[in-house]
């Protein structure tokens, strides 16, 4: 039976929605400050690319997430301790697990069909509980997530672990679904899996647009 690896965020939950909400449940925590659309883009840009410096390994965890608050706290001319704003957020965030519409239907669909798993970049604890609120944890076998696996997407040894603790080293049986070409389908062909990739833009790989396409092609 073939295994799906399913990315989280931007795939199966909105991450964007969560990311913008628990961060302006955390600024008004501290602040009379209600964030604007300009605060929150520049935190998401900052989130973005300080995680992508961990992942690379140029980051320890801990200052990743003190230094995107740093960041956004100094642009925002707020005074206080980035760890004590960064607990909040992580709390916060925890809480935020928004499905798109169709994600039920579809793992519905998959479930005996193959074999399902979570494959995220992220922290473990914090995707779990985001799995668990939305009620969809039960569907997988199993949850690879960078901060356990030890790799983050898409440097190829997160994918052979992968492979190794499912008990299959044959990459031609696994298809990993997600949002980021450079992280989710890119690594995933680097060690000779295949890839599914969900954006509305049109690219030379398999593609979909919505959750709900994918039980037209699996």
């Amino acid at each position: 039976m073939k295994c799906i690896l399913f990315d989280i965020d931007g795939t199966l939950m909105d991450f964007n929605q969560a990311e913008r909400n628990a961060f302006i449940k955390t600024i008004k925590n501290f602040t009379d400050i209600i964030p604007n659309d300009e605060d929150i883009k520049m935190f998401s840009d900052i989130n973005e690319r300080l995680f992508n410096e961990f992942a690379k390994g140029n980051l320890t965890r801990i200052e990743f997430q003190k230094k995107r608050f740093r960041e956004i706290m100094n642009h925002m001319q707020i005074d206080g301790d980035e760890e004590i704003f960064n607990l909040c957020y992580r709390s916060a965030i925890e809480k935020e697990a928004t499905l798109y519409d169709g994600v039920i239907e579809v793992l519905d669909y998959l479930k005996g069909k193959y074999r399902l798993f979570i494959a995220s970049n992220g922290m473990s604890k914090v995707q779990l509980q985001r799995l668990a609120i939305a009620n969809i944890k039960e569907y997988f076998e199993d949850y690879f997530i960078s901060d356990d696996i030890g790799y983050a997407k898409p440097d190829k040894n997160f994918f052979l672990r992968v492979m190794e603790r499912v008990g299959n080293n044959n990459p031609k049986d696994y298809i990993m679904i997600g949002d980021r070409m450079d992280a989710d389908i890119i690594g995933a062909k680097e060690v000779g899996m295949d890839g599914i990739l969900f954006t509305k833009d049109a690219l030379d790989c398999t593609t979909i647009k919505t959750i709900k396409e994918l039980k037209n092609i699996l």
